[in-house]
This record gives C-alpha cells, sequence and structure tokens, in this order.
C-alpha cells in the first residue's frame, strides 16, 4: 500500500511553517488540499490572485482590509470555529487581490497559529510558467517553496501551455515556438534560478510538485523530470501526484547513490579477480556498471580495493567515480560499505547496493526496489525470488550510524536480519539475484558469449 499523504510527501515540520506554491499546474487545488490535509490552525491565502469561483472551497472566507485589529480578531475566531481559514484581499472582477506578504509573516509569528500556505503567483490556468520581474512574491518566513508544473505541460504547444512564453523561451536560450517542451525542458524551467527557483528566500527547502500524472505513461515522464530536477543540489526531493484523484501522490523522489562494491580478491576465482573477468564485450564490473546507468539512481559510486588501478580504469570509461577502501581486505563487503557511507553528501537519502559480480541482475529489477521506495514502502527493502531474498538491496539514511557501527567480521545483511519486521520485500520474476559469480565453474555457466 502506498505510505504517503501529502504533508508527509512534503516533510513538513510538525508546526509553525510557511509555505509557499508557485508555477502553474494547479496550485490552488494544492493549496486547499495540503492545507485540509493538515492538523492544528492554518491559514490560506493569496500574496498575487485567486479566482472568487474558488474561494468557495473555503470553510471561513476573511476579507483583508487595513483595520489589522480587526482582521487579527476574525482570523482568531475562524480558527476557533474550523481550525481554518482563507484570507484575501478585496474581490476586482473575477479575482480577489492577494494581501502583502509581510501580513503573511506576520501570521506564522501568531501563536495560534500552526500552517501558513500561499499562492504566490499566478499562471492563468498554464501547467508551466516563467515568472516575471515582479513574480514570484514569497513571503520572506517562507520555510518550503513548492514549484508546480502539471504534466500536460508535455502534451501542447509550447505556446498554448506556457504562461509568458516569451520569458520561457530566453531561459531555455533556444526557440522553442511551434514546438513541444521535453521533459528536459520542463525540467529546466523549474530548476532555473529565474524559473521555478526565483525568489526562494535563503534557507528555504524546495520540493517541485509534478500533477496530472495519472496514466502509466505521464508517470514515465514525470519520473523522468523528476531524475533531472534531483541533479540541482537546491531541490530537496519532487513528489508526483495528482492533486484532484483519490492518489494525490504518488511517489517521492528522493537522490539514491548506487555503491558498487567492486573491492574483493575473490580468491576462489584462481589469480584474476572475477570484476576483471571477461564479460561479452565488456568486463564483469563494466557489465555491472553498464546496468546500474540505465536504472533512475541518483548518483553512482564504485568502491576499489583488490587491483584498484584496473577497476579505476574500467569506471573511468564509464565516467563513474571511484572510492578507495584501503580496508578491503578486512571484511570486504562491509568496509566497502561503511567507506562509501562516510562519504556521502548529506542530500543523498539512500544507497543501492549492488554486488560487482553480479552483471546478470538488470536495471528493470533494480528500478522495482526505486518504485517501492519512492512509493513509501518503507527504507529498507530487498527482492526476493520464490521465498529466497538475494540482491542488491536498498538501505535509506536512518540507518547509516547503525552501518557504520558494525564491527569487522558482519556484514550488511547483519543490519536487514536486525531489522526484519521494518524489511520490505519486493517480490522479482527471475533468481538472477540469487545468483553471483563464486566459482569458475559458477562463471563458466553464467558468462555470455561475444
Amino acid at each position: 500500500m502506498i505510505r504517503y499523504d501529502l504533508p508527509t510527501a512534503f516533510n513538513l515540520r510538525p508546526q509553525n511553517e510557511m509555505i509557499a506554491f508557485v508555477g502553474g499546474g494547479g496550485k490552488t487545488s494544492l493549496l486547499f488540499a495540503l492545507g485540509a490535509a493538515l492538523p492544528g490552525r492554518r491559514i490560506l491565502t493569496t500574496t498575487t490572485r485567486i479566482f472568487a469561483a474558488q474561494m468557495s472551497r473555503a470553510e471561513e472566507l476573511i476579507f483583508a482590509t487595513e483595520d489589522t485589529e480587526g482582521n487579527e480578531k476574525k482570523i482568531g475566531e475562524a480558527l476557533d470555529r474550523q481550525g481554518i481559514c482563507l484570507v484575501v484581499g478585496e474581490v476586482k472582477g473575477e479575482k480577489a487581490v492577494g494581501v502583502p506578504p509581510i501580513m503573511a509573516d506576520g501570521w506564522l509569528a501568531r501563536p495560534d497559529v500552526d500552517y501558513v500556505l500561499v499562492e504566490a503567483d499566478g499562471s492563468r490556468m498554464r501547467p508551466i510558467k516563467a515568472p516575471a520581474a515582479h513574480e514570484p512574491v514569497i513571503p520572506q518566513q517562507t520555510g518550503l517553496v513548492v514549484p508546480v508544473v502539471g504534466i500536460d505541460a508535455l502534451d501542447g504547444r509550447f505556446s498554448q501551455v506556457t504562461h509568458r512564453p516569451e520569458i520561457a523561451e530566453n531561459l531555455l536560450q533556444y526557440s522553442v515556438i511551434g514546438n513541444q517542451l521535453s521533459v528536459n525542458d520542463v525540467a529546466r524551467l523549474i530548476g532555473h534560478p529565474q524559473g521555478g527557483l526565483k525568489s526562494v528566500p535563503d534557507g528555504a527547502r524546495v520540493v517541485p510538485f509534478i500533477n496530472k500524472v495519472e496514466t502509466a505513461a505521464q508517470l514515465t515522464a514525470a519520473r523522468q523530470i523528476a531524475h533531472h530536477l534531483l541533479q540541482t543540489p537546491r531541490i530537496e526531493r519532487v513528489i508526483i501526484g495528482a492533486v484532484n484523484s483519490e492518489q494525490p501522490v504518488r511517489e517521492v523522489h528522493q537522490r539514491v547513490t548506487a555503491v558498487i562494491l567492486a573491492a574483493g580478491e575473490g580468491k576462489r576465482m584462481g589469480q584474476q579477480a572475477k570484476q576483471l573477468l571477461p564479460w561479452g564485450n565488456t568486463t564483469v564490473l563494466g557489465q555491472t556498471i553498464a546496468n546500474v546507468k540505465q536504472t533512475a539512481v541518483h548518483d553512482h559510486l564504485v568502491i576499489t580495493g583488490h587491483e584498484a588501478e584496473a577497476v579505476r580504469q574500467i569506471s573511468a570509461e564509464a565516467k563513474i567515480k571511484t572510492l578507495h577502501n584501503s580496508d578491503y581486505a578486512a571484511g570486504e563487503m562491509l568496509s566497502s560499505l561503511q567507506t562509501a557511507v562516510h562519504a556521502l553528501d548529506e542530500s543523498v537519502t539512500a544507497v543501492l547496493v549492488v554486488l560487482a559480480d553480479q552483471p546478470m541482475v538488470e536495471a528493470t529489477t533494480m528500478d522495482l526496489l526505486l518504485e517501492a521506495y519512492w512509493q513509501g514502502h518503507g527504507d529498507l527493502i530487498a527482492p526476493i525470488f520464490e521465498g529466497k531474498r538475494g540482491n542488491p538491496v536498498l538501505i535509506g539514511r536512518r540507518y547509516f550510524a547503525e552501518l557504520l557501527t558494525l564491527p569487522s567480521g558482519k556484514a550488511p545483511r547483519t543490519l536487514l536480519r536486525r531489522h526484519a519486521d521494518q524489511l520490505h520485500l519486493v517480490e522479482v520474476s527471475t533468481d538472477d539475484i540469487l545468483r553471483d559469480l563464486d566459482s569458475p565453474e559458477q562463471y563458466a555457466a553464467e558468462r555470455p558469449s561475444r
């Protein structure tokens, strides 16, 4: 079962946080949906404009005036009645004007307010936009900025799906007029300092939301956008969902590093390290790296040890970073994984632990583990075939400290056994996860022809 609800997906603090929504593709719907899902006392507002018709979704509606004391009293009374209210300025035509950002900052300081949610720019109902010079209007106390994009930005002509297409085209630095946006274009606009990241306050987290994702094809495209977005350091995570559906959150993408353990001596294989043995048109390690590079992991790291220079050369040819484990001879698998975990950036939320001598494990199998992680099934995940657990395994950051304290002589599987009640098993259709190259006979049996 999917475990993510909207507050969990955004990794919100228990209270006292301001959230600003920018971009296109359903900001107002997300504002109301998250507001309804949050606990405590919540104020919804806008610093730009909101359609008068959309205000009917509010259980309590307050029109802010120049009477500050009166506004504050009305807000308190509304929160006492319903726990949530929408505050806007006067209605002009079909829209209500927004409130000054300093007013929203002041509400967050109220002791009786837990969350303030702000729609901080407009998009004229388009799924994607580029902001003009005067927008977005994000209050300075904002702790979370949510750039929103509709996956239908990929469906129509650029000029039809984009608000302010001339600005967007300038940000992309090439002519898109008359064409459709690609997944890379969408990611570049969201992650651009003058696009989805414009005016984000220092210290605020950034979590894009890819909206209206309902079909398998849309999910595939959204995953590709998320993968591109996670190359931008300022972005913490990416949420994929459909706000106006029974399942508003489908997946939450975070940074996962594939750690390929290639430090072993492989003494049972003879004189040559097994990761260096021929495998089709490459080597055992070369094929394993090729498989991993086809997955949706954020980054890749090969741990070297025995035959380190040869392993580095294979990795360099594949443009994969390496890290040397000087203690590889003592508990190679555990010490190599500990070496990797020590070096990981804090933005990495999990590792996919891959054995270099399993070139048979395909990218599709590894992606099943990633999907389980994205969908909230836990952060300790392993594949299983006909009741037998195999490799690779995914280990989340909350287990890193314990992993680092495991003594020499133990193995990563010790962690899985300790936390068997937290281990999520993914059924796979192949026994590749159970097979590795532990003997010359098995290597001869498994080795593909050229």
